[in-house]
């Protein structure tokens, strides 16, 4: 009797504890405040550190998105104070730089009458930056920047070839993966799991509170400096379908920025391979969309002087080479940007 008396208090205590955590996770978390539905969920209400130990850059970055998907130093996003989005891929993103180190930061802090936000995507090509208006951009409150600027070219290279459907649409690719990043951006409980675990190795230098990346993935290559080829270099042509297919895909995305009375700004890309057919082509279809628009784009690809030690990876910059950039777009947008 003792034993069913004892397991019944067991159980009560149980139920009431679990009734708390569900009253909490509805009162505080945002799964009835999230106007984006399943979508960016794996882009919002992110607390998170990274480690890394590439060949020419380790170290480790305190990464934060907010719930509106926006990276963020100290405060999140206020969105109605936002003037200008600048948004690409992960180039933009730069996850593994520590945020006052990145392109946009330097950006946001040297614009000192301008707040620009950070809007990249890891792996974003130009159809998701389309789909980022009516799936991202237009559910959010208050949104009317000025610019926006896109850093366009590096996940277009394989445009004709890959359907990159998730990522675009701004969702993952299979229903369990939906399922749990959703859960995880809206839990009240998760969020602060996460900065409990990074708080853990940030203060106290628990090694299981950091995301350990590592350099031989898939994604984070290593490269071979004698195949760097810089845009003065490159004696390729032009991929007619992808630059008469770019051509159509970039009218697209001027149009959704000027239905939202805002200016495009369009700016090329180099890899840590330097130049290729794909890049030469994109270079060259952005700037042409810009000379027909009557359009202020800049040709970084063409113009910049990025070697070979200025990125971590094959594609990304380290904080050399992206104080780099940042040093020649402050020139370049003081000119577009009044």
């Amino acid at each position: 009797m003792k034993i069913i008396n004892f397991l019944k208090i067991i159980l009560t205590n149980f139920l009431i504890l679990l009734l708390l955590l569900i009253l909490i996770e509805l009162f505080f978390g945002t799964w009835f405040k999230n106007s984006f539905s399943y979508r960016l969920s794996s882009e919002r209400n992110i607390y998170r550190v990274y480690k890394f130990n590439f060949s020419n850059y380790k170290g480790e970055s305190l990464y934060k998105r907010d719930a509106n998907a926006f990276r963020y130093d100290k405060k999140p996003v206020t969105e109605d104070k936002v003037d200008i989005v600048f948004t690409g891929g992960s180039t933009t993103n730069q996850k593994f730089l520590k945020f006052q180190d990145t392109i946009v930061s330097n950006l946001d802090n040297f614009f000192k009458k301008k707040k620009i936000v950070n809007a990249g995507v890891d792996g974003l090509s130009i159809k998701g930056h389309i789909n980022s208006f009516d799936l991202w951009f237009n559910k959010i409150d208050k949104f009317n920047p000025e610019y926006y600027i896109f850093y366009l070219g590096i996940n277009d290279q394989n445009l004709l070839n890959s359907k990159r459907k998730s990522v675009d649409e701004f969702r993952e690719s299979d229903l369990r993966g939906n399922l749990r990043e959703y859960f995880e951006s809206n839990s009240f409980l998760y969020n602060k799991f996460r900065i409990l675990k990074a708080t853990l190795y940030l203060k106290y230098n628990i090694q299981k509170g950091a995301n350990i990346v590592n350099k031989k993935g898939v994604v984070y290559g290593e490269r071979s400096k004698k195949k760097f080829i810089k845009f003065e270099d490159f004696s390729g042509e032009i991929n007619k379908p992808l630059f008469n297919n770019y051509m159509k895909l970039l009218n697209t995305l001027t149009i959704k920025v000027n239905g939202k009375n805002a200016k495009p700004i369009y700016i090329t890309q180099t890899s840590g391979y330097g130049i290729n057919q794909e890049l030469f082509t994109i270079s060259n279809a952005i700037m042409e969309h810009c000379k027909i628009k009557n359009l202020k784009c800049i040709n970084l690809a063409k113009e910049i002087e990025l070697n070979y030690e200025d990125f971590y990876d094959e594609l990304h910059l380290n904080p050399k080479g992206s104080l780099k950039v940042f040093l020649y777009l402050s020139k370049k947008l003081g000119k577009i940007i009044k």
